[in-house]
């Protein structure tokens, strides 16, 4: 999938001039007799923030009815909620004794004079980045955008539609995006909105890139395509614009702090929370909006009391949505029902399945229930749309602290709405049926020597279930067809009827199993195979490796000893550096920022992002750069589906530092990431990857851990690694860098009953031996070391430690395993290393 594309230069404004030229007049001239308040003088905000340990204490902050901007999930339950204060706010916080620090004062004066260092052209159709308001758009460069969405792309996209018009007579102005695009076809629905709040243009930037996203890939890309063909997608990218030109009259340079509309409450006071106008939970006696018309959450005096929030209530209920997201910003969260009461709604679990897809390409987002993972927010858009209008409701808040908040820099605009495009892609998707691959299992089918795996001569029997991962049903029966791509490999019954799949349920053929014949002299461990997916007008091809034997443990460490796994001398960390050594525990917020032991039951070291404790949580974590633990070289050629596992023991306090895992091919020439955490682990948790593509001779993994993207509390710990796969009796996998003085594993794969015989070599040969197999050793240079035998295992390991003698430096060795069963002898792979 690719990432959203930019929106066009800004040369290509100039195209479109004299068809927009009249909305330029909007930045210094009232459009529609458009009743603007005068920009008043808005006294300072700061950004305050106040700890929460337990729920008496967010009840103590919440009942001070402040402007809370976000909530970072520090640690359960203690959290770090975010407040603009003004100076009187400040007073009542400290009033109330609750624990806060005052982390930028004036607020608008600070963000100001940032976005000032950078240069930003007021053409209509700027580039992410290079709006005119800090590099944010404008909402006359909002309106452009849309005119020319329309101009460049006439057959999926209408033209701007007013819903509504804001209080002071703003349009509120509303695109659809679809195939057929002037008809009402009956396609699944999605509505997308943004800038409820006036102080959150990102969340606007981020529809747009993903609205551009879509015209300009139509036809190109499958998923955009997808997309456009089989959904109805609506866009009212700003529902607040009256507060939005009043941030950018009282601060053009960015960094405005109104949040509400611009409602003359009377006596000089201004604003309705758009965001707490809606009917649902509107008069919740869980508090989450107030009846002060002086606070940043005034409710307004009634549901829909305001013409934004009535306009758009009154379009909603002509659609049928299915999904609803109403984009906000700060937090990096995603929010669902319930808002304006604690828990999850009964359909939680389905939530969850569009949760997991949404976010599977931004796992350190926070997801949860709005009351639970923020704070109590009664009569908003989230709950209104799930109860009003049976959507599936959902409120992302964009962005971090430190990407700048509310107001980030044009290179932080790029990289938030960047992030979140595939979550924006999948709640399109996901609003109609997605059928995917759930399960695959290959079993020994009628003929076989019933040993439990399908072996070369015979038949294997296909299981799949299929999951429908979204929230419509399946508008025609599914069905798969299987398609070989391995030679070798014959399917005998290659298609099956799933029937209609509802939403978010399965199915399976396990009464009817899919089929296919291996060739007598069938090589390989596995076959690859194609399935076809085929519904509606949709055909997804997944390729399958099926194994027809299970991955078994090859070779791993549980760090007890020294096989050659270093710290990368590239690190750039000043402190939290890894090393193998014996954690110490620390504490921050009720939880182990660094555990006290490790994870192997018998053991106690791991590579660990330093050891020590120090005097606070924060002396010796990862701070100011990367560190990074490097394997030493494998060759895995003689593996199939290999796979790789860890145990790891992660925190981050702040989203935004990333652990992840690379791989090497090359020796560590260039590295491929395979996995990456954004959120803290539970304690020890188990990760396993798959190894993607070919194995070489110069397989290497390398475990990073980084304080780089924001100033946060991070640890890491790596222990109990094993690399899994499929190899055939004979083989040998080695773990060891051969560094003097360490450890080389060898691990022996045979059969129960069978003997290995390790035979050594100072060279490589390859000199074939009838009816045994490849000699790969140097035979005149060749050993016979002592045998061992397998008894009632499969597998054999073996430690050689290796001297700390300096005359062998560069000294190269070959190993080879010589497998006897019975009268049987076979040769296998080889390993080799350098001693360093």
């Amino acid at each position: 999938m690719r990432r959203a594309s930019s929106l066009r230069p800004v040369s290509e404004a100039c195209m479109f001039a004299q068809l927009l030229l009249p909305l330029c007049f909007q930045a210094v001239t009232p459009i529609n007799a458009v009743a603007t308040t005068p920009p008043a003088a808005e006294p300072d905000h700061h950004l305050v923030k106040v700890i929460v340990k337990d729920a008496r204490t967010l009840d103590k902050l919440l009942a001070l009815d402040l402007d809370l901007a976000a909530c970072n999930a520090l640690e359960i339950p203690a959290r770090e909620v975010e407040v603009i204060a003004e100076d009187s706010d400040i007073d009542k916080i400290k009033a109330a004794g609750l624990d806060y620090t005052v982390a930028v004062r004036n607020l608008e004066d600070t963000i100001g004079k940032e976005l000032s260092k950078f240069k930003f052209p007021n053409d209509l159709t700027p580039a992410v980045g290079q709006g005119g308001m800090g590099g944010h758009y404008t909402w006359v460069q909002i309106v452009a955008h849309l005119d020319k969405f329309a101009k460049d792309h006439p057959a999926i996209c209408t033209t701007k539609v007013s819903i509504g018009k804001s209080i002071e007579g703003r349009d509120l102005w509303m695109v659809k995006i679809s195939d057929n695009v002037n008809k009402d076809e009956l396609e699944p629905e999605v509505l997308y909105d943004a800038l409820h709040h006036a102080r959150e243009p990102v969340s606007c930037t981020t529809t747009l890139v993903f609205m551009d996203w879509l015209l300009s890939n139509y036809g190109k890309d499958t998923v955009a395509t997808y997309i456009v063909n089989n959904r109805e997608c609506y866009f009212v990218p700003c529902v607040n614009p009256d507060g939005y030109e009043y941030n950018r009259r009282n601060s053009p340079n960015g960094g405005g702090m109104w949040r509400k509309n611009r409602r003359n409450n009377g006596g000089g006071v201004y604003g309705v929370d758009l965001n707490r106008n809606w009917t649902t939970g509107w008069t919740a006696p869980n508090g989450g909006n107030s009846t002060n018309p002086s606070s940043s959450t005034y409710r307004g005096t009634s549901p829909l009391s305001e013409p934004e929030i009535a306009a758009f209530e009154a379009f909603i209920t002509t659609r049928k949505f299915v999904i609803g997201n109403s984009c906000h910003t700060s937090g990096e969260l995603l929010l669902y029902p319930w808002g304006y009461k604690n828990g999850p709604p009964p359909n939680h679990s389905e939530y969850q399945t569009i949760n997991a897809r949404a976010l599977a390409k931004n796992p350190a987002m926070v997801v949860g229930p709005a009351s639970t993972t923020l704070y109590i927010a009664a009569g908003t858009a989230l709950d209104h749309y799930h109860v009003a209008h049976g959507m599936y409701g959902y409120t992302p808040e964009l962005g971090t602290s430190s990407e700048g908040g509310f107001w980030p820099n044009p290179t932080n605009q790029v990289r938030i709405s960047n992030r979140q495009q595939h979550m924006f892609q999948q709640f399109a998707v996901l609003a109609g049926a997605n059928v995917t691959v759930d399960k695959s299992a290959l079993s020994e089918g009628p003929g076989g020597n019933n040993n439990g795996k399908v072996d070369p001569g015979e038949t294997g029997l296909l299981r799949i279930t299929l999951a429908n991962n979204g929230a419509a049903a399946s508008l025609t029966p599914v069905t798969a067809s299987l398609k070989s791509l391995s030679s070798g490999v014959t399917i005998t019954k290659g298609t099956h009827n799933f029937g209609t799949i509802a939403k978010f349920a399965s199915a399976n053929n396990n009464a009817s199993p899919l089929s296919l014949k291996v060739d007598q002299n069938y090589k390989a461990a596995f076959a690859r195979v194609e399935l076809s997916i085929a519904y509606e007008t949709i055909v997804d091809k997944v390729t399958i490796d099926l194994p027809f034997a299970e991955p078994v443990l090859l070779v791993g460490s549980d760090f007890e000893k020294d096989l050659g796994f270093r710290r990368s001398t590239a690190d750039t960390a000043t402190t939290g550096k890894f090393e193998r050594a014996v954690p110490q525990r620390t504490v921050y917020q009720s939880r182990d920022y660094q555990p006290g032991a490790d994870h192997s039951p018998t053991g106690t070291m791991c590579w660990v992002t330093e050891a020590r404790a120090g005097n606070s949580v924060g002396n010796y974590d990862v701070d100011n750069g990367k560190t990074s633990l490097l394997s030493p070289i494998m060759d895995l050629r003689h593996v199939a589906l290999p796979a790789l596992s860890i145990w790891l023991y992660y925190s981050e306090s702040v989203v935004g530092d990333p652990f992840t895992v690379e791989l090497s091919k090359d020796g560590g020439s260039s590295w491929t990431e395979i996995y990456r955490r954004g959120n803290h682990t539970s304690g020890w948790e188990q990760i396993e990857v798959n190894l993607p593509g070919t194995m070489t001779n110069e397989m290497r993994f390398r475990f990073n851990a980084q304080d780089t993207v924001s100033a946060s509390l991070v640890e890491a710990c790596v222990d109990d690694l094993e690399v899994k796969g499929i190899v055939t009796p004979a083989s040998l996998t080695l773990l060891g860098g051969a560094h003097r003085g360490s450890t080389a594993r060898f691990a022996y794969h045979g059969a129960p009953g069978a003997v290995a015989v390790p035979l050594l070599s100072g060279g490589a040969a390859n000199v074939k031996v009838p009816g045994i197999g490849t000699l790969l050793l140097d035979p005149n240079t060749l050993f016979v070391l002592s045998a061992t035998a397998y008894g009632t295992a499969r597998r054999l390991t073996i430690d050689e430690p290796i001297p700390n003698d300096p005359g062998l430096i560069g000294l190269q060795l070959h190993w080879q395993q010589l497998l006897v069963s019975g009268a049987t002898l076979t040769l296998g792979n080889s390993q080799s290393f350098k001693i360093q």
